[in-house]
């Protein structure tokens, strides 16, 4: 990551080492090769380059190993990441085809002289620089013409109850706290965001912990990942949208969100022939209102024949759906529905029987004049 003057910076890299040298396995390398499949929808990068800004622990450039990219170049700015990656390197039998030094995002020369690449990939990274946006900037410097820009940032969107300054003031806590009052203050997120929001919904929330694995990680190395990333900076999904188009060129083709980053995918769909298929093969179905209100700015449409694949109080990312605004898509699936009450602004629910939604900027979309329509396997 990149240096700036600021007030404190978690040792990402720390963490990183813990949890390569206590959660290492080779299921733990499939869960992240898998997510990475899935949400590229490639099952092989045979052919290709990978650049794997802010490598962290080295996992996901390992995971790019694993799926046949031809070359696959790491960095990172903390030192312990580059060295926790080289462990990786070396545990993958040191192949020559993969590079590991330390680097920066924000450096624009050295930027420049990094290889382009097919694949350009900074998973929570460029919103721990100091300066998200020019870090997001110079990371699609090596992009080719066709390349996929996959970037994951920490969602403003996501963050409305607590808002994110209470998050920057947790942060500066934690970072200032000495090792006993880190922990206590990992088992106070842990109740509060985990273990009572689990039991009242009737789960064991340690079964839940037990299982977390996204992207191969733990719960207990995301807690202190979370709690202790700083500098921090947050993005709504339309701001990253609007930059990543205006600034760069590049058009969203896919979007996870989840509970604290959203995950991106943009690329330049008339020259990449793989997402630009992808894209093309969409087919939009129109919503016929009226749209029923529920409070606030939600509102309500019943959906009946999609139910089979909505979201579920056991499964609550089931849904593929995507709902669209005038050609563009919301993309804030998911959301809690009080929520999309109290905050709106594009955030969705596929639910049970019904879809509810918001518009954009808040609007009756019975009398906003802008068309609703759906893409049922996004």
């Amino acid at each position: 990551m990149a240096e700036q003057a600021v007030e404190l910076r978690y040792g990402f890299g720390k963490n990183w080492a813990e949890f390569i040298e206590k959660n290492f396995n080779e299921a733990v390398v499939e869960d992240s090769r898998q997510h990475l499949a899935n949400f590229i929808r490639m099952d092989s990068l045979k052919g290709m380059t990978f650049l794997d800004i802010g490598c962290g622990s080295g996992l996901h450039s390992l995971a790019a190993h694993k799926m046949g990219a031809d070359r696959i170049f790491s960095f990172d700015y903390d030192r312990d990441s580059v060295a926790t990656t080289r462990r990786i390197h070396e545990h993958a039998g040191s192949p020559g085809n993969w590079t590991v030094e330390q680097g920066s995002a924000l450096d624009k020369s050295y930027m420049e002289k990094l290889p382009k690449s097919d694949i350009v990939y900074s998973w929570g990274v460029l919103h721990h620089t100091g300066d998200m946006w020019s870090a997001v900037r110079n990371a699609a410097i090596p992009m080719k013409p066709d390349s996929l820009f996959y970037i994951a940032l920490y969602s403003s969107d996501n963050y409305v109850d607590p808002p994110p300054e209470y998050w920057l003031k947790v942060k500066r806590d934690y970072n200032r706290a000495g090792a006993l009052g880190k922990r206590w203050m990992e088992l106070q997120y842990a109740m509060r965001f985990m273990i009572i929001p689990e039991l009242k919904a009737g789960r064991n929330p340690f079964e839940v912990m037990r299982k977390y694995g996204e992207r191969g990680m733990t719960y207990w190395t995301d807690v202190k990942d979370w709690l202790g990333g700083y500098p921090m900076d947050f993005a709504s999904l339309q701001e990253t949208q609007s930059f990543c188009k205006e600034e760069l060129g590049l058009d969203l083709v896919n979007v996870l969100t989840g509970e604290g980053c959203t995950e991106y995918l943009f690329c330049r769909p008339e020259l990449n022939r793989h997402w630009g298929a992808i894209v093309e093969s969409r087919r939009l179905v129109p919503l016929a209102g009226p749209f029923h209100a529920n409070g606030g700015a939600a509102y309500a449409i019943a959906v009946p024949d999609l139910e089979g694949q909505s979201d579920t109080g056991e499964a609550p990312r089931r849904s593929r759906l995507m709902l669209y605004e005038d050609g563009r898509m919301l993309g804030l699936a998911h959301s809690m529905h009080d929520h999309i009450s109290r905050f709106g602004k594009g955030r969705f629910s596929h639910y049970g029987p019904n879809l509810y939604f918001s518009a954009s900027d808040n609007s009756d979309p019975n009398q906003n004049g802008r068309p609703y329509a759906y893409c049922e396997q996004f």
